[in-house]
Formats: C-alpha cells, sequence, structure tokens
C-alpha cells in the first residue's frame, strides 16, 4: 500500500475521533449529537448538483439506516454521558466488527486465522479496559452496556448501508443522501421535545457542531476514495486506529486519565479489529 494512502488515512481515523471529542465535550450530549447531524447533512449540500440521485432499490436500504441511525445517536449519548470517551469509543469501535464477524460466520462466512486471532485479541483488550476502569473506581455497568448497544446498531447500519451502496449504483450519491436524511430524524426529536432549551444551545455551538459534522463526513469520504486505490481490506483495518486518537484526544483535550493499561488495551483492541478486517 502507498505511504500516502497510509497517511491520508491515519488522518481519517483523527477525523472519526475528533467529531467523537466533540460530543463527548459538550454539556449535552445528546444535543451535540443533533448539531452533529446538521453539521454533516450541511458539509455535502453542495455535491447535490453534481450527484445523480440513488437507485429506487437503495431507498428501503436508506430509510433503514436513517431509522437505525436515531439509535445510534441515543445510545451513543448514553454511553458518554456514564463513562469516558476513551472507554466508549474503545468498545463501540472494536466490538462492532466483532459482531459483523459473528453475523457473517452465522450466515456461512468463515473466519481466518487472523480473525479469529483477532477475535481473542479484542476480548483481551476490552477485559484489560474494563479492569483498568474498575480499578480506578470509573466502571459503570449503564455506560458499557450502551457502548455495547452502540456498538450493535453500528453493525446494522454498517449491514443497511453495504447493501445499500450497493443497489444505489453510485455509493458517494448514497453516502451524500444519508448525510442529508439524517439531519431531520434526530433535529426534530430534540425540537419537539426540547425546542427552549435546544435552540439557545444551538445558536451557541453550531459551528463547533458543523465543524464535527464535516469532519465525521470528511473522515468516510476520504475511505471511500482510499478505497479505490488500495485494498478495501487494508483500508477499513487502519480506520481503526480511530481508537488510538480517541484515547489520545480524550486525555489532551478531555482531561481523561492517562494510564499504560489503558494504552495497552486500546492498542490490543486497535490491533483486532485491524486484524478482523483484513481476513
Amino acid at each position: 500500500m502507498p505511504v500516502y494512502i497510509i497517511a491520508v488515512m491515519l488522518c481519517a481515523a483523527l477525523l472519526h475521533a475528533t467529531w467523537n471529542a466533540i460530543v463527548k465535550s459538550g454539556s449535552n450530549k445528546l444535543y451535540e449529537s443533533a448539531i452533529n447531524c446538521f453539521g454533516g447533512g450541511l458539509t455535502v449540500l453542495f455535491l447535490l448538483p453534481f450527484l445523480p440521485l440513488p437507485a429506487a432499490e437503495s431507498l428501503p436500504f436508506l430509510m433503514g439506516s436513517c431509522i437505525t441511525h436515531i439509535f445510534y445517536y441515543l445510545s451513543l449519548t448514553m454511553a458518554y454521558r456514564n463513562v469516558d470517551m476513551s472507554y466508549a469509543y474503545t468498545l463501540m469501535r472494536g466490538t462492532a466488527p466483532l459482531l459483523t464477524s459473528l453475523f457473517l460466520l452465522c450466515t456461512g462466512v468463515p473466519l481466518a486465522p487472523s480473525g479469529w486471532l483477532g477475535v481473542f485479541c479484542l476480548c483481551s483488550g476490552v477485559l484489560v479496559l474494563a479492569l483498568d476502569h474498575i480499578r480506578q473506581g470509573r466502571f459503570s455497568a449503564r455506560g458499557t452496556l450502551a457502548a455495547f448497544c452502540t456498538a450493535c446498531v453500528i453493525m446494522t447500519y454498517t449491514l443497511f448501508d453495504g447493501f445499500g451502496a450497493r443497489a444505489s449504483g453510485s455509493p458517494v450519491s448514497y453516502t451524500v443522501w444519508l448525510y442529508i436524511v439524517n439531519i431531520f430524524p434526530l433535529n426534530l426529536y430534540v425540537l419537539l421535545r426540547e425546542r427552549r432549551d435546544f435552540i439557545p444551545y444551538f445558536k451557541e455551538r453550531w459551528k463547533i457542531g458543523v465543524f464535527g459534522g464535516a469532519c465525521g463526513f470528511g473522515s468516510y469520504g476520504v475511505a471511500l476514495w482510499a478505497m479505490t486505490k488500495a485494498p478495501i481490506a487494508m483500508v477499513a483495518a487502519l480506520r481503526e486506529t480511530s481508537v488510538i486518537f480517541g484515547m489520545l484526544l480524550a486525555v489532551l483535550f478531555l482531561g481523561e486519565r492517562f494510564t499504560f493499561t489503558k494504552l495497552l488495551a486500546v492498542v490490543m483492541v486497535a490491533a483486532s479489529t485491524m486484524l478482523m478486517k483484513i481476513q
């Protein structure tokens, strides 16, 4: 793989971790998620005139993904309310490939030896991370459950988007429309329930939210571009280094505690997800 692809994908991983850090940094995680959705959709509007409409066959998958994303942001919000970002983000991003691999295994797609090694490494890394938080007195069963639920949702919308992008005839167009449609469900939900508090919060944080949304789309867009230049499995594996960037951002900008045990666990999870993606 060319060195420039590796560098670009490391930047994409950093962008993905950045928008999560922005959501975690806000005083209201649900509002931050809604603003992030708004920012992501706003970022891609300029692309619409240059893209064809997705094929009609992809619309059920687009709607399914959109509905699933509501649960994604709600569970993400719950996780970030209760546990550190370095803990929740690592569990979410690390466990999702495991669930996807197990789903494929149940449908008759075998795991290669590297895949089983990745499963073992992931389970070990998650256990080490959980024990480190228990030792610090920072473990939360509710936050841990929310992180695992988020991983399940990630697996679900990944499958929707995988089938939807194939059926669309234009994966880029499908992705752009997904970001645009995703503006509405969560923002309407928050507006209907908490309009009086959300609007002032939105006015204060919308610039940061747009930046976060742009980071999210930038990360995904760069990954799509890289997949046209290098093996898809290798690109997907490199993207999982985002858990390392997530931990660094959490320590440097969110004031979370650094420990070598946490670093070891995060590196183990990153390595395991890369192994599972490569297999």
